[in-house]
């Protein structure tokens, strides 16, 4: 197949790079494009009015200076490859993006651009569980590779380009084996508890952002919980926003 690998943590990333081994192992022909540095948290940030540039790493392999949705609109509607892409593969993302998560994720940001311009995708992330340098600099992501790799075709099925469009999220522990796959239809909600704190650095005013924890409401069917029991959590998720029904009975004046 031929597979386009992108993410939001920057080309360099482990995740990104043990994928891509992973994937041309089974003889894939592998082409990335991906943020020259982290991208994390930008969701589907799209650069309009400014011109991102490109740095050529191999012929199949470039960094961009924008962000995750430019790298997938780079590599699907440019002339950079001029191939026909199977799949879009957004990762594997150091840390969940689940639920809640998926809003302001950049690595499902990519995987919803995809869809929305044809091509079937698959968001992976990996939760390190905790938050910590030692942990972080110790990920685990080749169970989850593994995963992906001996699963494609099963993972590309049930994306969807047809209205309303679907990518698949999938989310799993740092660890080196798993139990199993659950589906989830129930998503996550986080409570993150983030706060701004307004600072005067000598006349001028800056905000600093101070992260909480992306605590998860109980939910024992979720993503979250279905990862913390040593589960792969695997989602399908709208790439269009769908709107709920009214409420009957309403009127309005006009």
């Amino acid at each position: 197949m031929n597979i386009l690998l992108t993410n939001d943590d920057g080309i360099e990333a482990k995740g990104l790079n043990i994928l891509a081994d992973r994937l041309e192992k089974d003889g894939h022909s592998i082409y990335i494009v991906a943020p020259d540095s982290n991208r994390s948290a930008v969701s589907h940030h799209i650069t309009m009015w400014n011109i991102n540039t490109l740095k050529k790493h191999t012929e199949k392999r470039w960094a961009c200076s924008g962000y995750p949705s430019d790298c997938v609109c780079t590599g699907l509607q440019s002339d950079l490859f001029n191939v026909k892409f199977d799949v879009v593969i957004s990762g594997i993302n150091a840390g969940a993006n689940m639920g809640t998560d998926i809003i302001y994720s950049g690595t499902c940001g990519a995987a919803r651009q995809a869809v929305l311009n044809g091509v079937p995708a698959i968001a992976l992330s990996l939760d390190p569980v905790t938050w910590n340098e030692e942990t972080l600099n110790n990920m685990k992501y080749q169970a989850l590779a593994d995963f992906a790799a001996k699963n494609l075709k099963k993972l590309i099925s049930l994306s969807s380009t047809q209205v309303p469009r679907i990518f698949v999220n999938v989310n799993g522990a740092s660890r080196d084996s798993y139990l199993g796959v659950k589906y989830c239809q129930s998503l996550c909600i986080r409570e993150y508890g983030d706060k701004l704190k307004i600072v005067d650095n000598g006349g001028v005013t800056e905000t600093h952002f101070i992260p909480g924890g992306a605590v998860a409401r109980e939910d024992k069917e979720c993503d979250a919980y279905v990862v913390k029991d040593g589960y792969i959590a695997l989602s399908r998720v709208y790439a269009e926003p769908l709107a709920a029904e009214i409420v009957d009975g309403m009127q309005f004046k006009l």
